[in-house]
C-alpha cells in the first residue's frame, strides 16, 4: 500500500501529521494549515515530494516532484505548496462577471 493510499479519508490532525514525521519512509510532513485539521499536506521522502489536498472524501496528489538532491527537495516542497494553493484558489475563486468593472452608467 502506498503512503498516500494509507492516509485516512479525512483531514489530518496535528498529531497525525507529527506521527507521519516519525514514519520510516517520510523525511518531512508539513501541514499547510497553521492549526487544527489540515486539508493540505506536503510529504517528502528520499525519492519524491508530493503536495496533497483533501478533496471529496479522499486525498489527491496536486503535484509530485522527483528528488535527487537536497536542493531538489526544497524546490519540490515550494512547487508542491504552490500547486496546492493554486488549486485551492481556483476552486474558491468566484466566477468573474464580464460586466464587472465596466462603466455602463
Amino acid at each position: 500500500m502506498s503512503l498516500v493510499a494509507a492516509l485516512p479519508g479525512r483531514p489530518l490532525s496535528e498529531a497525525e501529521v507529527a506521527k507521519l514525521n516519525r514514519a520510516d519512509p517520510v523525511r518531512l510532513a508539513i501541514a499547510l494549515e497553521e492549526s487544527g485539521p489540515t486539508e493540505g499536506l506536503l510529504l517528502a521522502t528520499d525519492d519524491w515530494v508530493k503536495g496533497l489536498r483533501f478533496l471529496g472524501g479522499a486525498w489527491e496528489v496536486a503535484e509530485s516532484v522527483a528528488v535527487e538532491s537536497e536542493d531538489d527537495r526544497y524546490e519540490g516542497l515550494r512547487r508542491c505548496e504552490d500547486a496546492i494553493r493554486e488549486a485551492d484558489g481556483a476552486e474558491t475563486a468566484p466566477e468573474q462577471d464580464p460586466s464587472a468593472g465596466s462603466d455602463s452608467n
